[in-house]
């Protein structure tokens, strides 16, 4: 400090007294200190400054960082909504398509139930046919067998073919015996069938038809 010192100075500090001397030192310090204040405000200042710059930096890239990620978030959500979306109206179509192919099999099976019926109905009838052609059929080979053992026994004259149509139609529709319509009847009674009438007393199913619908009509 001294050698910074004019010639001048010197002299005049030698000339001060202690006390002055310290005054001005204080005097010194103190300004020192001020400009050492303001040097570390300023410091201070310039550093909260460049923090703030910096922090505004990293805010405005945290928000660039968020606003991206937020908006990739948001693409995700819209495309998993349009998913879902499309999912549940295939779910409805398919529901729909499987209510009415419910409605379209349970039409079908009441058609079937009624189509099964009317063949049950008709092969029942076909089986009573069948029955009554049996019938016929050992009627007429009974016929058959007795006339083959009548004509063996007598030879009789040649009829025309008229006459022995006329002939047959007489015999065939002969009048039926009260005895032979009560055991029709009584047979009728117990539950057998027409046919099985029919074949336990050996005459013709139109006979046994023809007596049960007097019977009824009476």
């Amino acid at each position: 400090m001294s050698e910074r010192l004019s010639e001048k100075d010197r002299e005049n500090l030698s000339k001060l007294t202690k006390e002055q001397i310290e005054e001005i030192i204080k005097d010194k310090m103190a300004d020192a200190k001020v400009e050492t204040e303001d040097k570390l405000t300023a410091t201070i200042d310039e550093a909260m400054e460049e923090l703030d710059r910096r922090t505004d930096k990293e805010t405005n890239e945290k928000i660039m960082e968020i606003s991206q990620y937020s908006d990739t978030v948001l693409e995700a959500v819209d495309k998993s909504h349009k998913e879902v979306t499309f999912m549940y109206s295939m779910l409805n179509d398919k529901h729909q398509a499987t209510v009415d192919m419910t409605k379209k099999l349970a039409e079908l099976q009441d058609t079937l139930v009624a189509l099964d019926a009317s063949v049950t109905r008709k092969l029942d009838l076909l089986k009573d046919k069948e029955l009554e052609i049996e019938e016929e059929l050992k009627q007429l080979d009974e016929k058959r067998a007795q006339v083959s053992a009548e004509n063996e026994k007598v030879v009789e004259p040649e009829v025309p073919f008229t006459e022995a149509l006329a002939q047959k139609f007489s015999e065939e529709n002969h009048p039926i015996k009260a005895n032979d319509n009560m055991e029709i009847l009584a047979l009728a009674d117990t539950g057998l069938s027409e046919v099985e009438i029919a074949k336990k007393l050996g005459r013709g199913l139109g006979e046994v038809k023809f007596v049960l619908g007097l019977y009824k009509e009476g």
